[in-house]
């Protein structure tokens, strides 16, 4: 009879109690639920407690990650866009490496053809290229002869360079003045050399630009990381969650509560 008298008197409480917790607006509109049962002593309380998670992002995180790997910091912050900051770093430094190796290319052949098209005189102090840096064939190429040794700025001789003319060059034109312009030049093969040198010069220049790109994109991906983090922070300030112990009772007569969990995320 006790027992009988017992469930009635249970089923009010949970109305009192738990109903007026689920029928608050707030709750119903900005919060999920979830819960679990628990062994507890007997209590007619409802404890309640919230906690609140800093979910807050560091800009200064933020800019540093995409200065060192742009689209890191964007992605650290959230924002999906940070993948396009990442797809043009790969493709900015792909397409450096393939210009550059043509570059290299170009290089390899101006040189060569250099090589197989002057020929060093007879009182030269030198009878290849094997010494000369790159200024030295780049300066073959601005002259149909050359009969005196190259000097350095103090006035030293630079013997690695020697004394040469191109090979096709008329006999008669040989010990002729070599400080022609490319226009009256009677070297094809000078003139040949000049294209493939100019060829070569504008594929490193091209490839440098994309270098200067890559920096462009690092500053920019770490900027707008920043700006990605304080939007990011502005919008999710904090994580409110709240937990609620609700007094309950089994048919077991067993006493136990309810754990109610909310939380605006």
């Amino acid at each position: 009879m006790k027992r009988l008298l017992f469930l009635p008197l249970a089923f009010v409480t949970l109305l009192l109690f738990v109903f007026p917790a689920f029928a608050e607006p707030s709750l119903l509109d900005d919060h999920k639920f979830s819960s679990a049962i628990f062994q507890i002593k007997p209590t007619n309380d409802i404890v309640s407690e919230t906690i609140s998670i800093n979910k807050q992002k560091s800009p200064a995180k933020a800019f540093l990650f995409s200065a060192v790997v742009p689209g890191t910091g964007e992605l650290y912050s959230k924002a999906k866009r940070g993948i396009i900051f990442m797809a043009a770093e790969v493709a900015l430094w792909v397409t450096y490496f393939v210009m550059n190796g043509q570059a290299e290319d170009l290089k390899a052949d101006y040189v060569a053809y250099v090589d197989e098209h002057i020929v060093f005189e007879d009182d030269s102090p030198v009878y290849s290229t094997e010494t000369w840096t790159l200024e030295d064939y780049e300066h073959a190429t601005q002259s149909d002869n050359w009969h005196y040794v190259y000097t350095e700025n103090n006035g030293q001789p630079l013997t690695r360079v020697g004394k040469y003319y191109w090979k096709d060059l008329p006999e008669e034109k040989i010990d002729a003045p070599g400080g022609i312009s490319l226009s009256e030049s009677e070297s094809q093969y000078r003139i040949e050399a000049f294209n493939k040198r100019t060829d070569m010069n504008d594929k490193f220049k091209q490839s440098k630009v994309f270098i200067g790109l890559v920096v462009i994109n690092h500053i920019v991906s770490a900027i707008d990381a920043r700006i990605a983090a304080t939007i990011y922070n502005k919008q999710n300030n904090k994580a409110d969650v709240s937990f609620s112990l609700l007094p309950m009772m089994s048919n077991s007569r067993d006493t136990n509560a309810m754990l109610n969990m909310s939380g605006r995320f």
